[in-house]
């Protein structure tokens, strides 16, 4: 959550998914500080071929969240999520997507 210039961080060490070990420093995402490696697990990578589109956040173990802007395509299929690692392209877990659902009142205007 950004709020004034000032990253503000909240998590719940009930959170089924667990907490960062490093406190929120980065006040941006494009253009942000690298993370440590291993401590955003359920972070990934959203990827159409070898380019990297967007990134998304596993909440379960079939779903990824991203923001609606990402998706440019309505194919599934275009879409790999790569996941695990700490490294652009090695030591990755992917899948290919299955279903896109982009919320009803998203508008790209």
């Amino acid at each position: 959550i950004r709020s004034s210039h000032q990253a503000v961080y909240s998590c719940s060490s009930n959170a089924l998914c667990g907490c960062s070990t490093n406190s929120a420093t980065v006040t941006r995402i494009v253009g942000g500080e690298n993370a440590a490696p291993a401590t955003w697990g359920w972070a990934v990578s959203l990827r159409i071929g070898t380019g990297s589109l967007c990134g998304g956040s596993i909440i379960s173990s079939s779903w990824v969240i991203t923001a609606a802007h990402c998706i440019i395509s309505q194919t599934p299929s275009q879409y790999t999520i790569y996941a695990g690692s700490t490294s652009r392209w090695a030591g990755t877990q992917t899948r290919t997507a299955s279903n896109i659902f982009v919320h009803p009142g998203y508008s790209s205007t």
